[in-house]
């Protein structure tokens, strides 16, 4: 009785063990690829991965659109994204959110984000804003800092976007547009 019980336990240990070490034979030179899809693994990489071959095209990272809208007297800004969804399928940005920084890693404005998720469908192009409220306090003290001044370059720092469960993380947007200021 206690040889069958042994030769189950053995038995049942072989069938759970025994497929996931031959997955983990099969994916020994990518066991990133095993839990990471080759369209996110594109993505990471910039879009220079073959990994988007069989959908026809690759991912290409949001670009922007125009310079940001500044409004100098709530302190409302808004930036615009554009965004191609390359897969056969519908895509959802849940949410997008960034710093807004003075220069290329100056000092923090405030923080912009996505205010509902966005659906773009297969194929499609869509222009994605993202808003916040600046520190009005930094933007005076940069005008006071420079004056006669009356635009202010801007970059983006630790941006995260969630595309379709995926959270995609960038430390800093250099160049991200110019805020017109009041002069």
């Amino acid at each position: 009785m206690d040889k069958v019980r042994i030769a189950l336990t053995i038995l049942s240990i072989a069938i759970v063990v025994g497929p996931l070490i031959g997955i983990a034979f099969v994916y020994r030179d990518n066991l990133l690829g095993l839990v990471v899809p080759p369209q996110v693994k594109s993505l990471i990489n910039g879009g220079d991965s073959n990994g988007l071959t069989s959908v026809g095209s690759q991912f290409q990272m949001p670009t922007l659109v125009g310079d940001p809208q500044y409004n100098a007297q709530t302190g409302a800004v808004a930036v615009s994204f554009n965004f191609t969804n390359p897969l056969s399928n519908s895509v959802s940005i849940d949410n997008l959110s960034a710093e807004v920084q003075s220069g290329n890693g100056g000092a923090s404005l405030g923080d912009i984000s996505l205010g509902q998720p966005v659906q773009i469908a297969s194929g499609e192009t869509s222009t994605i804003t993202v808003s916040g409220l600046l520190n009005q306090a930094a933007i005076s003290q940069f005008e006071a800092q420079n004056p006669g001044v009356n635009s202010l370059n801007i970059s983006l720092a630790n941006l995260n976007a969630n595309v379709a469960g995926v959270t995609v993380h960038m430390d800093q947007l250099n160049n991200a547009g110019q805020l017109q200021l009041p002069g």
